[in-house]
């Protein structure tokens, strides 16, 4: 089953969705992680900030908490498919 259709069982379109993103830590994926989000979703997406972080206990990976605003299941369903796919993101949650 697409991940949609859970989404659409659980919940009402549109709607902010708050998303803790991994990545490699590096002093410019902050904004380059939200160039990409709204990148992927300019339509819908009110994203100017990181909203928390927190460093992994190595100091390898810092995830990154945004409020997403989502205007339907499909969107969301694509940012969980499309953003794990550039090379600097390990984990969306």
């Amino acid at each position: 089953m697409a991940l949609q259709y859970k989404f659409k069982e659980l919940l009402e379109f549109p709607c902010d969705q708050h998303l803790r993103i991994i990545v490699i830590n590096d002093d410019t994926q902050p904004q380059r992680l939200v160039d990409k989000v709204n990148e992927l979703l300019p339509q819908s997406t009110d994203i100017d900030s990181i909203m928390g972080s927190r460093l992994s206990a190595n100091g390898k990976y810092i995830s990154y908490n945004l409020r997403v605003k989502f205007d339907s299941a499909e969107q969301m369903e694509m940012l969980y498919t499309k953003l794990p796919e550039f090379d600097f993101v390990k984990h969306l949650l």
